[in-house]
């Protein structure tokens, strides 16, 4: 069989599983490459499985809300992997970012950021809500995808959120 074909056979199951409104049975047929990229671009078995879970909610998700696609459901299960991967890389970035700058502005401690004399001015000129992202990722180390559901907002949105809050804080540091 050639690669085409395989491609054709996978594409016509994906479709009579979506038909068939078998979407967990679909995803269980993508996880276990879903992890295995995810493995093979972290190198950490703790941060991929995160990683993977982050692409499987989100998957299930837009499945739920009835999202259809124009291309092949296995062209978007990559696609997921990669942004899902670049926004992880991006946030180690972000971290680093906000690390480098707490530390030339004397704030670093070795304190938790809430007991930092200063950390409150640290987020003066920031809306509201990213004061909340940037106080529930680092005072409470909460991930993305756990703050998007206790703020109600996709798990993108607060990504988002934080890298724009992050951007500020570099700006003023500069």
């Amino acid at each position: 069989m050639t690669v085409s074909g395989m491609h054709d056979a996978r594409d016509a199951e994906d479709s009579r599983l979506l038909e068939a409104g078998e979407k967990r049975r679909l995803m269980e047929s993508y996880y276990g490459l879903v992890v295995d990229r995810c493995r093979l671009r972290l190198r950490d078995d703790a941060v991929a499985l995160d990683v993977a879970h982050e692409v499987v909610v989100r998957l299930l998700d837009e499945l739920d809300r009835g999202r259809r696609y124009g291309v092949p459901f296995r062209v978007v299960v990559h696609k997921v992997i990669e942004w899902k991967i670049a926004e992880h890389l991006a946030s180690r970035r972000s971290e680093a970012a906000l690390d480098e700058w707490l530390e030339r502005a004397s704030l670093d401690s070795g304190e938790p950021p809430e007991a930092i004399d200063g950390f409150e001015a640290l987020l003066e000129g920031l809306t509201e809500l990213e004061r909340t992202v940037v106080r529930l990722r680092y005072e409470e180390d909460l991930d993305f995808g756990t703050i998007a559901r206790r703020l109600g907002k996709e798990a993108n949105a607060v990504h988002q959120i934080h890298f724009r809050a992050l951007s500020k804080l570099r700006r003023r540091a500069a």
